[in-house]
């Protein structure tokens, strides 16, 4: 009887300390998913800077554009990453002939936005030239998209 009730102690003390709850990481409650956009001034002209997220857990990626009214591209990117609460941190890297006026021209642009989402959703932040071998389209200052 003792081995009895002694096996069932080491069953249960088992199966307690066995079972340990895998954590989980918890979706992000905002969506970036989509497009992103704003007008700004380059060089005395209106642009329209573009940004087309797409969202999987808090890793946010997409292509980055600015173009002229005209429709003309004066600079393509790609945007890499990271939503934390309401902030995320990016880096846009600007490849060789990513500005076809200065199709050697490389680098990137980084910051944090800050998302609201809301009635009216937008992404704001002051964007910074985080490395570059040449002088981007991109002006300085703070900068507030809107999704569309």
């Amino acid at each position: 009887m003792r081995r009895v009730i002694a096996a069932l102690l080491l069953a249960i003390a088992a199966v307690g300390c066995g079972s340990k709850s895998t954590p989980t990481t918890a979706s992000p409650s905002i969506d970036l998913t989509g497009t992103w956009a704003t007008s700004l001034t380059v060089l005395g002209t209106t642009a329209r800077m573009t940004w087309t997220l797409t969202q999987r857990d808090t890793a946010v990626t997409g292509p980055v554009t600015v173009s002229l009214l005209t429709g003309t591209v004066i600079m393509n990117g790609f945007l890499t990453g990271t939503l934390t609460g309401s902030n995320l941190t990016y880096t846009i890297t600007v490849g060789a002939g990513g500005i076809p006026t200065q199709p050697t021209c490389v680098g990137q642009i980084g910051g944090t936005m800050v998302a609201n989402i809301g009635a009216v959703s937008t992404l704001s932040g002051t964007p910074a030239v985080t490395g570059s071998n040449c002088t981007p389209p991109i002006p300085g200052g703070p900068l507030t998209l809107t999704k569309q």
